[in-house]
């Protein structure tokens, strides 16, 4: 069984953003760690599940619709 929400509806409101950002920079951390070993296969392995994580993806949503509304496009 996967760690994935499969067709659940989540409420944006009930998002325990601490823990999701908690996660990503975990993944971030061990890119970093890789890359400084020279692990080229292992950066991309967790580059790749980095961009495929539920977390990354609820963040950049995040990102995009509230935290950037203050700079809208002029």
């Amino acid at each position: 069984m996967s760690n994935t929400l499969n067709n659940q509806t989540v409420e944006w409101k009930d998002i325990n953003w601490r823990k999701l950002e908690r996660v990503a920079f975990k993944l971030q951390k061990r890119i970093f760690q890789a890359s400084e070993r020279g692990d080229v296969k292992a950066v991309r392995k967790l580059q790749k599940t980095l961009i495929r994580s539920w977390s990354a993806k609820c963040i950049a949503v995040r990102r995009v619709t509230q935290d950037n509304q203050g700079s809208a496009a002029r």
